[in-house]
């Protein structure tokens, strides 16, 4: 199976919306602090969830919103094996940085390991090299074990956390946003 990977258009949009976005939730990187002020210590351990069946969406995308993230990202890309919509990658650029940030990397549960994640990863860090952008960043969730998984294979390390970026109950276990990077410039 080959993988295109394209610009986004106004055409691709109801297909993107069908993607099934699931993901497994039965591992997840526990956030365990120690030390006190100002003296902090913080780790993360993956974990298992119990019960182990547990799954969550990554997203949950509607032609308008769609429509607007592609009037308003830098960089929209879908990827395609034999002519299905499989998936998409979105990038905004934060210029104080000089970093390029993947907002989105969806891909169907369907067309996982076979390539398309990858695919739009090296499009998007080959489009962020021209131009040319210090890193490409991406903010998983702790409980997307395959995302961590996928980014670190990658050669994405990570950066930090927070455990409140969304909600007052991002502190829970497998909550945090975790920061990974790709540096693109030695």
């Amino acid at each position: 199976m080959g993988v295109t990977v394209r610009p986004a258009a106004e055409v691709d949009l109801l297909a993107l919306t069908r993607l099934d976005l699931t993901y497994p939730t039965d591992r997840y990187l526990a956030l365990t602090r120690g030390g006190e002020a100002p003296e902090h210590t913080f780790s993360f351990r993956w974990r298992n969830r119990v019960p182990e069946k547990a799954v969550a969406v990554y997203a949950d995308y509607s032609v308008g919103g769609l429509r607007e993230a592609l009037s308003k990202t830098d960089l929209f890309l879908v990827a395609e094996i034999e002519g299905e919509i499989t998936g998409l990658l979105m990038i905004i650029v934060d210029a104080a940085t000089e970093a390029a940030e993947i907002t989105d990397l969806a891909i169907d549960i369907a067309f996982r390991r076979v390539g398309a994640g990858r695919a739009l990863v090296d499009a998007a860090a080959r489009w962020a090299r021209e131009r040319p952008y210090r890193a490409l960043w991406v903010e998983p969730r702790a409980d997307n074990f395959e995302a961590i998984s996928f980014y670190t294979k990658l050669g994405f390390r990570l950066a930090g956390f927070n455990d409140r970026m969304y909600t007052n109950r991002d502190h829970e276990d497998g909550r945090p946003t975790v920061f990974m990077y790709l540096e693109l410039v030695n």
